[in-house]
């Protein structure tokens, strides 16, 4: 049975994300409007603001008001929004940018940018008492175009999962439409399989619906489905859940479900962790 602690840290996370984030203003006496953090206070002399990557010193006297307002948007975006759970978006993680990721810490992989809208990612299991030639490894690889308007973008890629002699894999698009903070994404794929040098084709397309929309500060809701297609039955798999978020670090929780037949059947509950540097 999942363990109720694990509610009660996502309530926390989730309390925590819905809250309102402040800044200090300054209105002058000269009619100006500083925005920021103050960072030193003198009692009747100065005050030190940080506006941004500046530093301001203004004395008491040039100072009409002082007030605390809600700050307007977000202070940061999403750091692993080139991805769902899974499934691509179509936006690229940009030049000089990586990170790494693991899943329940034994699928851990290391991810980084070889230009502006290419990427690779790299990974393999570490499960106890297997030895490393009988891990599983990850390869990905994806390009992203540049937006041909203010919504949509598209990438393109390719993921193999498996050993060195066999394994199989994705060959996907992403068509992403929206922003960073709220969009959704169709992504047809081909399944392949390979074994030693030859490679097998699935007869069949593979499409991914997935949609993210931030509702707080640090948490987004995502929901990403992948139907199987197949002539004589197709298979569903739906994956729903929670991203909680700060500047560079990110947690994905989430429980996917497979439809096939007109049943039901629960996964295993996924708990995903990726840095951004």
């Amino acid at each position: 049975m999942f363990n109720i602690k694990y509610f009660l840290t996502i309530l926390a996370l989730v309390s925590i994300s819905i809250s309102e984030e402040y800044q200090d203003v300054l209105y002058l006496n000269d009619g100006s409007i500083v925005k920021g953090i103050i960072i030193e206070t003198k009692p009747n002399k100065y005050i030190k603001i940080q506006s941004g990557k500046n530093i301001f010193v203004y004395q008491m006297d040039q100072i009409n008001i002082i007030k605390k307002e809600k700050l307007e948007g977000y202070s940061f975006k999403d750091p692993n929004n080139s991805r769902y759970f899974f499934a691509p978006t179509a936006s690229p993680i940009g030049s000089e940018n990586s990170y790494i990721r693991a899943t329940w810490l034994f699928f851990p992989s290391y991810g980084f940018s070889l230009s502006e809208n290419i990427s690779t990612e790299i990974g393999m299991s570490v499960f106890p008492g297997i030895e490393i030639k009988n891990q599983v490894k990850q390869f990905s690889f994806k390009y992203s175009t540049k937006k041909t308007n203010k919504k949509w973008r598209s990438s393109f890629g390719l993921l193999y999962v498996g050993q060195i002699e066999f394994g199989g894999g994705f060959i996907f698009g992403s068509f992403t439409y929206g922003n960073d903070d709220k969009n959704f994404s169709i992504t047809p794929g081909l399944g392949y399989f390979r074994n030693d040098s030859n490679f097998e084709f699935s007869e069949n397309l593979t499409l991914v619906f997935s949609s993210k929309k931030r509702v707080g500060k640090l948490v987004s809701l995502i929901s990403e489905n992948w139907v199987f297609l197949n002539s004589e039955d197709s298979f569903v798999i739906s994956n729903s859940g929670l991203r909680f978020f700060g500047k560079h670090l990110s947690v994905d929780f989430s429980w996917p479900f497979f439809f096939s037949s007109g049943e039901l059947a629960p996964g295993f509950p996924l708990l995903t962790f990726s840095y951004k540097f």
